[in-house]
């Protein structure tokens, strides 16, 4: 036996129990009383919650946006992600130019690797248009184990969406949904720009709650109409919380996922000076909204969390805008780039929940691992501590106390959104496929021990919200 967690409280999505897990050749061999049992290093996890590894299914890793690369790589991003709990995660191949997405599948693959990635990874395909050639290429990526495609309510056109999702829904994959009104967005920005509206705050003005309520319903519709599932990506409001809410009291496949940021800050952060730095797509709500998060997350009906992690410098967030005399920037909310870093703090946001009882050790499991792994494709080889399953597993110290600081994270990025912020609850180990990567916030593992992992969409799974 390789490794015996002995004395920990093992959760699952629906209990808890005192027990002991064991690890061989990177899979979980038995949860139980390891009795006499020897093995290579036994870890003393009592008074610790063990807890599957978590899943993160949208980040953005060595994704070149207009001049900006971010600081992470595979490997430092991956290191991060190992160190606040994350096992694996979903990345994205964008389109460029007229290049097959296969072949732009394959490359990223293939820099994952070569990067030296520590968790296992997968990638969503974006589609931008329902061309002859887009289309074609559905089939042969599910194939390849790339079986979910992001689209852009902003930026494509409903019927290139509904068409995409046709071809998505015979091929037996899931349509990963970025939904926002790309009308009202246009029109509000316009308005305030013509108005010299320039403040940071007014990036929350423009993209007012309806902009994504109503793509929700839109691509909810599509969905209904076409009988097949869609995801929708980083729900903020509590407009898009009740829709989901709704969804699923009617037993149908429209899941979805928040933020850390989304549950943690409001858009006051944005009338900071650096409120700059706060800046993503959607923006920051309000305080009305964290709570509906938080409570459709404790009642299951938003599935998932992600970070959509942007490793953007400070330099990099601002490098389209000027400055005055002073030095200090002109506000101009619509040349701030969008993006937050946050991949090592999804699952420490989650764990306060639980301290700050907004959340069960139960719930937090199905959310943070648990129903992506079902949704996106991971599942039985992930999602759950059970025999079989692959041995990525967290070690959660309850009452560990941390202050947040920039310097303490492993992000490649000069500045924190969480800085300062005191969290109770902690994860001290991340054991992955079997191997110890990372102890007491410190990596301990081999570079490259992360593989590509080839999904596939279970249809009893994709075809209605009963499954759980």
């Amino acid at each position: 036996m390789d490794i015996i967690i002995k004395g920990g409280t093992v959760v699952s999505p629906y209990g808890r129990k005192q027990t002991d897990v064991m690890i061989d050749h990177g899979k979980i061999v038995a949860v139980g009383d390891a009795g006499g049992m020897q093995a290579e290093r036994v870890i003393d996890a009592t008074g610790k919650i063990v807890i599957p590894g978590g899943i993160d299914p949208h980040v953005h890793i060595e994704s070149p946006y207009m001049g900006r690369k971010g600081g992470d790589d595979y490997y430092t991003a991956s290191v991060a992600a190992a160190i606040g709990g994350t096992t694996a995660f979903i990345d994205f191949v964008k389109p460029s130019g007229d290049t097959p997405k296969r072949e732009l599948a394959k490359k990223r693959i293939s820099m994952a690797e070569e990067r030296g990635a520590v968790v296992d990874f997968s990638f969503h395909v974006v589609l931008n248009g329902a061309t002859p050639e887009n289309l074609g290429e559905i089939p042969e990526l599910v194939r390849m184990g790339l079986p979910s495609f992001k689209m852009y309510t902003t930026t494509t056109r409903d019927g290139d969406i509904y068409e995409s999702m046709r071809a998505i829904k015979e091929s037996g994959g899931l349509p990963y949904i970025h939904a926002e009104n790309a009308g009202i967005i246009e029109y509000l920005t316009a308005k305030a720009l013509a108005e010299g509206r320039g403040e940071w705050i007014n990036q929350a003005y423009t993209h007012p709650n309806i902009s994504e309520e109503e793509a929700i319903q839109r691509m909810a519709l599509f969905a209904r109409r076409l009988g097949m599932p869609v995801f929708i990506a980083h729900i903020s409001t509590h407009e898009g919380a009740a829709l989901l809410r709704e969804a699923k009291k009617a037993g149908l496949p429209v899941y979805g996922e928040t933020c850390p940021h989304y549950l943690l800050f409001t858009e006051d952060r944005l009338r900071e000076e650096d409120g700059f730095l706060y800046m993503q797509t959607p923006p920051l709500r309000r305080r009305e909204d964290n709570e509906a998060l938080w409570e459709a997350l404790k009642t299951r009906s938003i599935y998932s969390t992600s970070t959509d992690h942007a490793s953007f410098s400070r330099y990099e967030k601002a490098m389209d805008l000027k400055t005055d005399e002073n030095g200090k920037y002109i506000r101009e909310f619509n040349k701030v780039t969008n993006g937050v870093p946050g991949i090592e703090m999804r699952l420490p946001t989650l764990i306060n929940g639980v301290s700050e009882g907004r959340l069960t050790w139960e719930d937090l499991v199905y959310v943070n691992s648990y129903a992506t792994a079902k949704i996106f494709g991971f599942y039985p080889r992930k999602g759950l501590i059970e025999a079989g399953a692959d041995a990525d597993i967290v070690l959660v110290d309850p009452d560990k106390e941390v202050t947040v600081t920039g310097s303490m994270l492993h992000m490649k990025v000069d500045y924190s959104i969480f800085e300062g912020m005191k969290f109770k609850g902690w994860p001290v180990m991340t054991i992955q496929k079997g191997t110890v990567l990372a102890e007491n916030g410190e990596f301990a593992g081999p570079r490259g021990h992360g593989t590509f992992f080839r999904r596939e969409m279970d249809p009893a799974v994709l075809r209605t919200s009963d499954w759980q």
